[in-house]
């Protein structure tokens, strides 16, 4: 059972991931699964059959959320732009009381940490306002320059991914390779219902091998600074996430696009983001209530 649950909430987390300015790593601080993750990563040699019981349901429920739930989360989007935006900002605000009780528990709070934790928020909220709008579609022909920089993309978006308030579609669009990342989650779905077409594997390939050699490259590397800043400066490394966690709230309701959507905001929309707000934040705070997986 614990498998299942830890494979239901890698879905979560890779569906997280393919939306530009949620970070799929706050998400693992709600569910719990932060320090977890990061220890089965930086043990993964050392302790290779506890590490894989950890990350294989886990990476497995990622695919499926990259490939299978990312059509369905952005389909919500657009018809439901603020509702799904307030369950989201809902569950990282959940996750604040957890993360301030994390930051304090050793030095307390002493001012100038929350100065730190100002500081990461302001960068999360301009390095968003700051991030070119992604072109529609990209298409690119491969070459040793294409899969470099497929390469050096997939590490900072992994690395991303591991910091808590930090997107790694955001760090995506910032290389220009959000959009071909995405066409080439299409075309798996696409070649998951037609396995015999295999004229979709080589544009499939070219993306998936140096994104993903890049991908475990940034996690590995990561993954062993973030567990080392938290090791040599605790307070200070869990008051930076609690910044960018609250520089997240923001994001989420940063798109002028999706006010653009709407002919003014009528009550009924409202009073419906206010409730997916406050069921996002009840379901956060439900599951900080509960053990580590």
């Amino acid at each position: 059972m614990n498998l299942i649950l830890l494979g239901i909430k890698g879905i979560v987390m890779g569906a997280a991931n393919v939306m530009p300015g949620v970070s799929g790593a706050t998400l693992a601080v709600i569910f719990r699964l932060y320090d977890k993750l990061l220890d089965a990563v930086n043990h993964l040699f050392t302790d290779t059959k506890n590490s894989l019981k950890f990350l294989i349901p886990f990476g497995i429920g990622m695919a499926v959320g990259i490939v299978a739930m990312g059509d369905i989360i952005n389909t919500l989007l657009v018809n439901f732009p603020l509702q799904v935006s307030g369950f989201i900002a809902g569950l990282i605000a959940g996750s604040i009381p957890f993360l301030h009780n994390e930051a304090t528990a050793k030095d307390g709070k002493k001012p100038y940490l929350y100065v730190i934790a100002i500081i990461a928020g302001i960068t999360i909220v301009l390095l968003e306002i700051l991030t070119p709008t992604p072109e529609p579609y990209l298409s690119a022909e491969f070459n040793i320059g294409f899969a470099v920089l497929v390469f050096i993309g997939g590490i900072f978006a992994a690395a991303a991914m591991i910091i808590p308030g930090v997107s790694g579609a955001m760090v995506l669009i910032l290389f220009g390779l959000f959009p071909l990342v995405m066409n080439t989650i299409s075309l798996i779905r696409s070649y998951l219902m037609t396995p015999l077409d295999f004229s979709l594997l080589t544009p499939i390939f070219m993306v998936s091998i140096p994104l993903g050699l890049g991908m475990i490259v940034g996690i590995l590397a990561a993954s062993r600074l973030i567990a080392l800043l938290l090791k040599k400066f605790h307070s200070q490394t869990y008051f930076a996430i609690l910044g960018m966690v609250f520089g997240t709230i923001f994001i989420m309701f940063n798109d002028v696009s999706v006010y653009q959507q709407y002919d003014g905001l009528t009550p009924f929309i409202i009073v419906g983001t206010i409730i997916a707000f406050v069921c996002g934040g009840a379901a956060s705070l439900l599951l900080g209530n509960k053990k580590k997986s």
